[in-house]
């Protein structure tokens, strides 16, 4: 790359792009990399302060910052995303499909301390709807030498993928709405209708509806019986306090789930219980998954469940930086 007076760069091929920025209006490029300067280009150039401009010429040893941000970012992610083309050196990745973004962000943080690479993504495990920009990379000088694109191809081998895009699957899911008040009549169950439509929107079928008591052995048979019938998601829904007539924790325990964690450190919604048996899913989810259309535990936690990625306690526990949700002021 070759540095010159703008006044003398007619007929030459830019080698960078040149930003322009109108306050309140436009931030973008007024010339692209590769625009062959014409004399009619000088005084827009030097209207916004370009008075040199960079004029392309290879370098042996060095790779220029687009082709540099194009590799980095293709070498860090995985399927479900695709590129932008770069503009002012910065390079996209937009989502596919629907999905949960998933960072590894130990590789991440190792690209950041490179002297010259940046990428910065959306948070970890968040919900990402289709055509999505999840993630940007630039590299910050016009080139940068080739022994620091190896240093970006070893980080990018070692912690494969560095960014990637879990796509939600269809499940067969059984609902089960617990209160003794709803048996009895005192009480319209409610709950059910407003999940189950956010579930059907994720594209998941609902193949088996029941409102239970509050005992433990209803709670156990029921669930068993919908693993048996077909179901690979069990949902209950109520009966998480800790008040004497909730049972469902007590009735999950019995089926003889490995409890991942009852009471996660997101709110609202922290009543939350999540646990497997035989490779398949139970919930118990609060109150605040009926009342809210976005915004709980449930609604966090959930798509990350539909997109088979198995959640850990360590997993659970680190959503507490960010847990505040406070669905009430989204």
């Amino acid at each position: 790359m070759e540095k010159i007076e703008t006044q003398k760069a007619v007929g030459k091929i830019l080698g960078a792009d040149v930003t322009e920025v109108v306050p309140g209006v436009k931030k973008g490029p007024l010339f692209k990399k590769g625009h062959i300067i014409r004399k009619d280009d000088i005084i827009p150039l030097l209207s916004i302060g370009k008075h040199y401009v960079w004029i392309f010429s290879e370098r042996e040893g060095f790779i220029h910052e687009d082709d540099a941000a194009i590799e980095m970012m293709s070498l860090i992610k995985k399927e479900n995303l695709k590129l932008s083309s770069p503009s002012e050196s910065k390079v996209k990745l937009f989502a596919e499909v629907k999905g949960v973004l998933i960072i590894n962000t130990k590789g991440l943080n190792e690209i950041n301390r490179l002297k010259n690479p940046r990428v910065a993504a959306k948070r970890n495990f968040s919900f990402i709807e289709k055509d999505t920009p999840v993630a940007i990379g630039k590299v910050m000088p016009l080139e940068i030498p080739v022994t620091e694109m190896d240093e970006i191809r070893s980080i990018a081998g070692e912690y494969y993928p560095i960014i990637d895009l879990l796509s939600i699957k269809n499940h067969k899911i059984a609902l089960f709405p617990v209160g003794n008040e709803f048996i009895e009549g005192r009480r319209e169950e409610t709950m059910s209708g407003r999940v189950k439509q956010y579930l059907e929107q994720l594209g998941q079928d609902i193949v088996l509806e029941k409102v239970l008591p509050d005992d433990v052995s209803q709670i156990r048979e029921n669930g068993m019986d919908a693993f048996e019938k077909g179901s690979d998601i069990i949902i209950y829904m109520g009966g998480m306090a800790v008040d004497p007539d909730d049972k469902t924790v007590e009735g999950i325990e019995k089926m003889g789930a490995e409890i991942v964690m009852y009471g996660v450190p997101i709110w609202p919604g922290t009543t939350f219980l999540l646990a497997y048996r035989d490779g398949k899913v139970i919930l118990g989810i609060p109150s605040s998954a009926g009342f809210m259309e976005k915004g709980t535990s449930f609604h966090k936690i959930m798509p990350i469940i539909l997109s088979n990625y198995i959640i850990s306690r360590d997993t659970l526990i680190k959503m507490g930086e960010g847990g505040f949700i406070d669905a009430r002021n989204l």
